[in-house]
């Protein structure tokens, strides 16, 4: 049985996804229930709407779900559709085969030798033609876990945990597409799908936006930053077409790898012990960018975005050396060799290659990242304007300046802005 009043008013394929996770698990077939409550705030995600289940059933424990669906709204349910398509591959095929690698190679499930930092999906579809999409998930709060205040850097403690755990989790496409390589071919398929948005806006919306954040960053220096202002001045009106050159799996060749895509600290949740703020667990979430490409976007999104320039300071190279021993033990873990297959000498020199894309990636994603939810702008508003200007020809919408609009909130951009720029410079990145 399920709650009517909320239950009858879902579309059909979601009440088909909630009744199969429910039988899976045993649930008495017109005997349990289902109730509803939201899942999450405004300005937690752009890509989708979550809301909570509870399976209910008496005489056994609840089974609580978290349900991620498309955008109701039209504009960006069309917009988002690639994206939540490539989160549901994810589910489906990367992450399995990830976790059935590692069982057959003898590693224990859930223990701290593997690479386990993923939600467990109960169920994923997703109907690009109909425009329809579901993915069913553990909720982790449940378990503990709790997004990081994205207002605030992270701290050494948290930027390590994921260290480790993206070295493992780029350690197992190494092993795949050296043990597995006919296995592994069709993930080579999975280019960046933000770029394909890039390319394929009739708007530009995405262009107009991270070339404005680029201005605003040019104007963050002033008249005597004289180095760094000539630096950033040499990506003005080019921040996508740089990207996207980037985010190019031939780039990375021989040393591409499947990346999480998104690797900024709202995608990631944490666990911790008691009362200790040192987190004991980590998990990645949103994994609607997962591409093939270099292992560096994923290292160069999270530390240039999330972390400030302090922290960069004191333990740039300790973050990276983290990342490399994690991955280079996990890859002998796993039957392979490191300095064969991803030596340091060429771990060096795609950090020189690609590790502008830390200030690329930053040009879209840190004006929200200093938008404290409850100023977060109405993104249908936005879409709407933007379609309404590509109709009527105007070409010159101010998309410079839709988020971190708020005097305090743009002083937080500019500060971590100047550091990413000056960090990138300082590293000869630029």
């Amino acid at each position: 049985m399920a709650d009517q009043s909320v239950f009858a008013k879902l579309p059909a394929y979601i009440q088909d996804g909630l009744k199969k996770v429910a039988s899976e698990h045993g649930f008495t077939d017109g005997v349990y229930r289902f109730e509803f409550e939201d899942g999450s705030s405004k300005g937690d995600g752009f890509m989708g709407e979550l809301f909570k289940v509870f399976i209910r059933e008496n005489g056994r424990e609840d089974m609580v779900i978290l349900c991620k669906t498309l955008p109701n709204h039209e504009i960006r349910k069309q917009y988002t559709i690639s994206l939540f398509n490539r989160e549901v591959e994810a589910y489906n095929e990367v992450l399995p085969l990830i976790k059935k690698f590692q069982l057959d190679k003898g590693i224990k499930e859930n223990s701290i030798e593997g690479f386990w930092s993923f939600p467990k999906s109960y169920y994923a579809y997703c109907d690009m033609r109909k425009l329809e999409g579901l993915i069913i998930m553990e909720d982790l709060r449940e378990k503990g876990f709790r997004m990081w205040n994205k207002l605030e850097p992270v701290n050494f403690d948290h930027a390590i945990l994921l260290m480790e755990q993206l070295g493992k989790m780029h350690a197992v496409s190494f092993a795949l597409k050296d043990q597995q390589p006919e296995t592994f071919e069709k993930f080579k398929r999975f280019s960046d799908p933000l770029s394909q948005l890039i390319m394929y806006d009739p708007t530009k919306g995405m262009t107009r936006m991270m070339n404005g954040t680029c201005e605003r960053a040019i104007e963050a220096f002033g008249e005597n930053d004289i180095l760094y202002k000539t630096k950033i001045q040499s990506v003005r009106g080019v921040t996508t077409d740089l990207y996207i050159e980037d985010a190019k799996a031939d780039e990375a060749e021989p040393y591409a790898v499947l990346g999480h895509g998104d690797c900024w600290v709202n995608n990631m949740m944490y666990c911790y012990g008691g009362e200790n703020l040192t987190p004991t667990g980590i998990r990645l979430i949103d994994w609607q960018l997962c591409r093939y490409g270099s292992p560096i976007l994923d290292l160069m999104y999270f530390i240039f975005t999330s972390t400030d320039e302090k922290l960069r300071a004191d333990h740039y190279e300790a973050l990276l050396s983290t990342y490399y021993k994690s991955l280079a033990e996990h890859l002998e873990r796993l039957g392979g060799d490191a300095k064969r297959q991803f030596p340091e000498s060429e771990f060096k020199k795609q950090l020189k290659r690609f590790g502008k894309f830390g200030m690329l990636i930053s040009f879209l994603v840190l004006p929200v990242i200093c938008t404290p939810n409850e100023e977060t702008p109405d993104i249908e508003k936005q879409m709407e304007l933007a379609k309404k200007a590509k109709e009527s020809g105007v070409e010159n919408l101010d998309d410079k300046k839709i988020f971190s609009k708020t005097e305090k909130s743009d002083a937080m951009f500019q500060e971590r802005m100047r550091g990413i720029v000056k960090d990138v410079v300082r590293l000869e990145y630029l």
